[in-house]
């Protein structure tokens, strides 16, 4: 599936980033959106589309102070 890829997710009003996969794109009057799946901190899986503002490429851990690992 093109445009598969792992990413870390930062919500509003969450202080940690979340670890995702984006499952396909689509551009908006917003501009680009990922349909994301990840789990919440409370250990639910969420699928919604996200924009892609709130997404980083997970090529590496997440960000210093995130509280993920």
């Amino acid at each position: 599936m093109a445009g598969v890829r792992h990413v870390w997710v930062r919500l509003a009003f969450v202080p940690v980033e979340l670890p995702g996969l984006v499952l396909d794109w689509r551009s908006t009057e917003r501009g680009w959106e990922g349909l994301v799946a990840y789990v919440d901190r409370e250990g639910r899986v969420v699928t919604e589309w996200l924009v892609a503002t709130a997404l980083r490429p997970a090529t590496a851990g997440p960000k210093p102070g995130s509280g993920v690992g």
